[in-house]
Protein backbone atom coordinates (compact mmCIF):
# COMPACT_ATOMS: atom_id res chain seq x y z
CA UNK A 1 0.00 0.00 0.00
CA UNK A 2 1.71 3.49 -0.84
CA UNK A 3 -0.61 6.13 0.33
CA UNK A 4 0.58 9.69 1.82
CA UNK A 5 4.04 8.89 1.10
CA UNK A 6 5.75 11.52 3.49
CA UNK A 7 2.91 12.26 5.57
CA UNK A 8 4.61 13.24 9.20
CA UNK A 9 8.22 11.98 8.19
CA UNK A 10 10.42 14.78 8.72
CA UNK A 11 14.07 14.64 8.65
CA UNK A 12 15.98 17.22 9.80
CA UNK A 13 19.78 17.20 7.96
CA UNK A 14 21.36 19.20 11.00
CA UNK A 15 19.87 22.67 9.70
CA UNK A 16 23.24 23.07 7.47
CA UNK A 17 23.77 23.91 3.72
CA UNK A 18 25.23 21.04 1.45
CA UNK A 19 27.27 21.94 -1.23
CA UNK A 20 26.61 19.93 -4.64
CA UNK A 21 25.22 21.75 -7.18
CA UNK A 22 21.68 22.28 -4.70
CA UNK A 23 21.50 23.60 -0.81
CA UNK A 24 19.51 22.29 2.13
CA UNK A 25 18.14 25.07 3.73
CA UNK A 26 18.32 25.06 7.79
CA UNK A 27 15.45 23.40 9.21
CA UNK A 28 14.21 22.24 5.77
CA UNK A 29 11.44 19.18 5.74
CA UNK A 30 12.93 15.77 4.42
CA UNK A 31 10.06 13.94 3.87
CA UNK A 32 10.93 9.93 3.79
CA UNK A 33 9.37 6.96 1.69
CA UNK A 34 6.52 5.20 3.28
CA UNK A 35 5.29 2.54 1.62
CA UNK A 36 1.82 1.63 3.39
CA UNK A 37 -0.36 4.55 4.77
CA UNK A 38 1.08 4.64 8.18
CA UNK A 39 -2.08 5.71 9.62
CA UNK A 40 -2.37 2.40 12.11
CA UNK A 41 -4.44 3.12 15.66
CA UNK A 42 -2.60 3.15 18.33
CA UNK A 43 -5.27 0.97 19.90
CA UNK A 44 -5.91 0.82 23.86
CA UNK A 45 -4.38 -1.98 25.66
CA UNK A 46 -6.64 -4.57 26.99
CA UNK A 47 -6.91 -4.82 30.82
CA UNK A 48 -6.34 -7.97 32.72
CA UNK A 49 -8.67 -9.31 35.29
CA UNK A 50 -8.00 -8.75 38.19
CA UNK A 51 -6.59 -11.95 40.11
CA UNK A 52 -9.14 -14.01 42.73
CA UNK A 53 -8.33 -14.74 45.41
CA UNK A 54 -8.91 -18.74 46.34
CA UNK A 55 -7.98 -20.94 48.83
CA UNK A 56 -6.45 -23.47 46.06
CA UNK A 57 -2.81 -23.39 45.35
CA UNK A 58 -1.58 -20.71 42.77
CA UNK A 59 -1.32 -22.23 39.19
CA UNK A 60 1.82 -22.27 37.81
CA UNK A 61 2.89 -19.18 36.41
CA UNK A 62 3.46 -18.85 32.64
CA UNK A 63 6.07 -16.50 31.52
CA UNK A 64 4.80 -13.76 29.78
CA UNK A 65 6.86 -12.48 26.42
CA UNK A 66 6.95 -9.26 25.30
CA UNK A 67 8.83 -8.43 21.87
CA UNK A 68 11.31 -7.00 24.60
CA UNK A 69 11.66 -10.17 25.93
CA UNK A 70 10.98 -13.01 23.79
CA UNK A 71 13.96 -14.44 21.44
CA UNK A 72 14.88 -12.07 18.59
CA UNK A 73 14.49 -12.95 14.38
CA UNK A 74 17.77 -13.91 12.59
CA UNK A 75 16.92 -12.75 9.24
CA UNK A 76 17.71 -14.20 5.78
CA UNK A 77 20.39 -12.60 4.20
CA UNK A 78 20.23 -11.84 0.54
CA UNK A 79 21.08 -14.90 -2.48
CA UNK A 80 21.75 -12.32 -4.96
CA UNK A 81 22.01 -8.53 -5.60
CA UNK A 82 20.30 -6.94 -8.70
CA UNK A 83 20.77 -2.94 -9.00
CA UNK A 84 22.26 -1.83 -5.40
CA UNK A 85 19.71 -4.39 -3.69
CA UNK A 86 19.64 -7.45 -2.23
CA UNK A 87 17.37 -10.02 -3.76
CA UNK A 88 16.93 -13.80 -3.77
CA UNK A 89 14.64 -15.22 -0.53
CA UNK A 90 13.50 -18.73 0.09
CA UNK A 91 9.86 -19.27 -0.20
CA UNK A 92 8.35 -18.54 3.18
CA UNK A 93 6.64 -16.78 5.32
CA UNK A 94 10.50 -16.59 6.93
CA UNK A 95 11.91 -15.52 3.69
CA UNK A 96 9.42 -12.60 2.85
CA UNK A 97 9.66 -10.94 6.07
CA UNK A 98 13.63 -10.96 5.32
CA UNK A 99 12.73 -9.98 1.53
CA UNK A 100 10.86 -7.01 3.08
CA UNK A 101 13.44 -5.86 5.64
CA UNK A 102 16.25 -5.91 3.27
CA UNK A 103 14.08 -3.82 0.69
CA UNK A 104 13.00 -1.25 3.22
CA UNK A 105 16.54 -0.93 4.34
CA UNK A 106 18.17 -0.95 1.06
CA UNK A 107 16.01 1.99 -1.06
CA UNK A 108 17.86 4.62 -2.01
CA UNK A 109 16.41 7.94 -0.86
CA UNK A 110 17.36 10.60 -2.89
CA UNK A 111 18.99 9.07 -6.40
CA UNK A 112 15.97 8.94 -8.71
CA UNK A 113 17.84 6.98 -11.17
CA UNK A 114 19.16 4.18 -8.44
CA UNK A 115 15.59 4.15 -6.86
CA UNK A 116 14.10 2.97 -10.67
CA UNK A 117 16.78 0.27 -11.01
CA UNK A 118 15.95 -0.74 -7.62
CA UNK A 119 12.15 -1.05 -7.84
CA UNK A 120 12.13 -2.24 -11.16
CA UNK A 121 14.37 -5.68 -9.39
CA UNK A 122 12.21 -5.63 -7.05
CA UNK A 123 8.86 -5.01 -8.08
CA UNK A 124 5.86 -7.37 -8.96
CA UNK A 125 5.88 -7.84 -13.22
CA UNK A 126 2.03 -7.27 -12.63
CA UNK A 127 2.36 -4.09 -10.07
CA UNK A 128 4.23 -1.66 -12.66
CA UNK A 129 2.48 1.25 -10.65
CA UNK A 130 5.02 -0.27 -7.66
CA UNK A 131 7.25 1.66 -9.38
CA UNK A 132 6.18 4.39 -10.52
CA UNK A 133 5.10 5.45 -7.39
CA UNK A 134 8.35 4.58 -5.76
CA UNK A 135 10.39 6.63 -7.80
CA UNK A 136 7.54 9.83 -7.93
CA UNK A 137 8.05 9.59 -4.20
CA UNK A 138 12.00 10.48 -4.69
CA UNK A 139 11.57 13.08 -6.80
CA UNK A 140 8.63 14.72 -4.64
CA UNK A 141 10.98 14.55 -2.00
CA UNK A 142 14.25 15.91 -3.92
CA UNK A 143 12.26 18.91 -4.90
CA UNK A 144 10.86 18.98 -0.95
CA UNK A 145 14.54 19.89 -0.38
CA UNK A 146 15.44 22.45 -3.04
CA UNK A 147 17.36 19.93 -5.00
CA UNK A 148 16.43 19.30 -8.85
CA UNK A 149 13.77 16.66 -9.41
CA UNK A 150 16.01 14.14 -10.70
CA UNK A 151 20.02 13.74 -10.24
CA UNK A 152 21.90 11.95 -7.89
CA UNK A 153 22.25 12.22 -3.99
CA UNK A 154 24.52 15.57 -2.92
CA UNK A 155 28.15 14.35 -1.89
CA UNK A 156 28.61 13.68 1.99
CA UNK A 157 25.22 12.29 2.61
CA UNK A 158 24.29 9.32 3.75
CA UNK A 159 21.24 7.24 5.38
CA UNK A 160 20.57 4.28 7.70
CA UNK A 161 17.12 2.91 8.11
CA UNK A 162 16.99 0.69 10.79
CA UNK A 163 14.03 -2.17 11.01
CA UNK A 164 13.61 -2.86 14.59
CA UNK A 165 10.43 -5.16 14.62
CA UNK A 166 8.60 -6.98 12.46
CA UNK A 167 5.09 -8.50 12.16
CA UNK A 168 3.82 -10.57 9.02
CA UNK A 169 0.77 -12.03 8.05
CA UNK A 170 -0.91 -13.64 5.00
CA UNK A 171 -3.29 -12.35 2.80
CA UNK A 172 -4.50 -15.60 1.06
CA UNK A 173 -5.02 -19.00 1.97
CA UNK A 174 -1.55 -19.75 -0.26
CA UNK A 175 0.65 -17.81 1.57
CA UNK A 176 1.70 -16.18 -1.93
CA UNK A 177 0.52 -13.03 -0.51
CA UNK A 178 1.87 -11.23 2.78
CA UNK A 179 1.60 -8.10 4.06
CA UNK A 180 5.04 -7.65 6.51
CA UNK A 181 4.46 -4.60 8.86
CA UNK A 182 7.87 -2.82 10.31
CA UNK A 183 8.96 -0.27 12.85
CA UNK A 184 12.20 1.45 12.09
CA UNK A 185 14.34 4.48 12.62
CA UNK A 186 15.79 6.38 10.05
CA UNK A 187 19.12 8.31 10.71
CA UNK A 188 20.51 10.90 8.18
CA UNK A 189 24.70 11.57 8.23
CA UNK A 190 26.32 14.61 6.56
CA UNK A 191 30.55 14.24 6.13
CA UNK A 192 31.98 16.48 8.67
CA UNK A 193 29.44 17.41 10.43
CA UNK A 194 28.32 14.08 11.92
CA UNK A 195 24.45 12.33 13.09
CA UNK A 196 21.58 13.92 12.12
CA UNK A 197 19.92 15.65 15.34
CA UNK A 198 16.63 15.02 14.90
CA UNK A 199 15.90 11.23 13.06
CA UNK A 200 13.04 9.49 12.45
CA UNK A 201 12.17 7.17 15.13
CA UNK A 202 9.56 4.58 15.67
CA UNK A 203 8.20 4.73 12.22
CA UNK A 204 5.29 2.23 10.27
CA UNK A 205 4.84 1.14 7.45
CA UNK A 206 4.31 -2.18 5.42
CA UNK A 207 5.34 -3.56 1.97
CA UNK A 208 2.63 -6.64 0.62
CA UNK A 209 4.95 -9.04 -1.18
CA UNK A 210 3.90 -11.26 -3.94
CA UNK A 211 5.84 -15.18 -4.81
CA UNK A 212 6.53 -14.69 -7.87
CA UNK A 213 7.75 -18.25 -8.41
CA UNK A 214 11.26 -17.35 -7.96
CA UNK A 215 11.62 -14.53 -5.29
CA UNK A 216 9.14 -12.54 -3.15
CA UNK A 217 8.70 -8.88 -5.00
CA UNK A 218 6.69 -5.60 -4.07
CA UNK A 219 3.12 -5.25 -5.19
CA UNK A 220 0.53 -2.55 -4.84
CA UNK A 221 -2.32 -3.98 -6.73
CA UNK A 222 -5.27 -2.51 -5.46
CA UNK A 223 -7.04 -6.23 -5.17
CA UNK A 224 -4.28 -6.90 -2.20
CA UNK A 225 -4.01 -3.36 -0.51
CA UNK A 226 -7.81 -3.70 0.18
CA UNK A 227 -7.23 -6.44 2.44
CA UNK A 228 -4.31 -4.92 4.99
CA UNK A 229 -5.60 -4.03 8.17
CA UNK A 230 -3.71 -2.28 10.49
CA UNK A 231 -2.41 -4.56 13.41
CA UNK A 232 -1.94 -3.54 16.71
CA UNK A 233 0.69 -0.76 17.47
CA UNK A 234 4.53 -1.70 18.35
CA UNK A 235 5.53 -1.17 21.55
CA UNK A 236 8.57 -3.36 22.83
CA UNK A 237 7.45 -3.94 26.52
CA UNK A 238 3.57 -4.81 25.47
CA UNK A 239 2.63 -8.43 25.79
CA UNK A 240 -0.12 -7.30 23.15
CA UNK A 241 1.90 -6.36 20.58
CA UNK A 242 3.69 -9.76 21.28
CA UNK A 243 0.51 -11.94 21.29
CA UNK A 244 -0.48 -9.51 18.04
CA UNK A 245 2.83 -11.13 16.23
CA UNK A 246 5.30 -8.39 16.72
CA UNK A 247 8.61 -9.40 16.87
CA UNK A 248 12.07 -8.02 17.31
CA UNK A 249 14.68 -8.81 15.12
CA UNK A 250 18.74 -9.36 15.43
CA UNK A 251 20.58 -6.12 14.66
CA UNK A 252 17.28 -3.92 14.82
Amino acid sequence: MMADFGRKARLRLLGIGVAAGAVLTAGGVFAVTSLGDGSTERGTEAKPSPSVSSTTESPRKVKEYTPATAPRLSLLKPKSNADRIGTGFEYSSFGATSAAVSYWEGLDLLDDVIAHKQWTAIAAKDSPETIDQGVSEVRKLREGVGLPPSGGTPDGITFSTNVKAVLTRSLDKSGDIVVVWMSYDRFATIRGKGADDDPLRDETTNLILKWDGSDWKVTTEAKYTAKVTGPRSYAPDSKWAFAAGWRQVSGG
